[in-house]
């Protein structure tokens, strides 16, 4: 989706969700929020962290917002002019 000068990118899983007390280090390395997914796989805790990297040289944000009843949306906002 384009809004405004930005390419808007939206993510929607139906996880197990971001308690309240973790939501501030999910991006964070190495990431304090790792836990099991809902088939019992593995986290390694970088996922996040690197997406927020490769984001930020883009000049875009990342950012999250809980989805009621479990699971998370994952918004990613990219500018769509060249930087200099």
């Amino acid at each position: 989706m384009q809004k405004d000068d930005q390419a808007l990118i939206s993510v929607t899983d139906h996880g197990i969700g971001i308690p309240d007390e973790l939501k501030q280090h999910v991006f964070e390395v190495p990431d304090k929020t790792r836990r099991p997914g809902t088939a019992a796989e593995q986290s390694f805790g970088l996922g996040l962290a690197i997406s927020k990297q490769i984001v930020t040289l883009h000049g875009g944000r990342i950012w999250f917002e809980d989805t009621t009843g479990g699971g998370t949306t994952f918004y990613i906002g990219l500018p769509l002019n060249e930087r200099d």
